[in-house]
């Protein structure tokens, strides 16, 4: 689901982003669940929400994204 929402926000990145460039956005099933001034208060929106349903990406104008994954799997060698 993860792809998924991703591949929803590039498709729709101009409508998306819009004028809140630097805001974050909560995308859930393929739609805009919401915008937030601050990540804290976006994560906080999708508390209790199961993993891998949902992405929180910052506005950003097409062509500066940056993509950055956090999983909470991890690995001592």
């Amino acid at each position: 689901m993860i792809k998924e929402n991703f591949d929803y926000y590039v498709a729709n990145q101009s409508e998306i982003v819009g004028n809140r460039l630097g805001e974050f956005v909560v995308i859930k099933d393929r739609s805009v669940a919401g915008y937030f001034a601050e990540e804290a208060a976006a994560f906080d929106s999708v508390k209790g929400s199961e993993l891998e349903t949902f992405i929180v990406k910052k506005c950003q104008a097409p062509g500066t994204d940056v993509v950055t994954f956090h999983n909470r799997q991890v690995a001592f060698a």
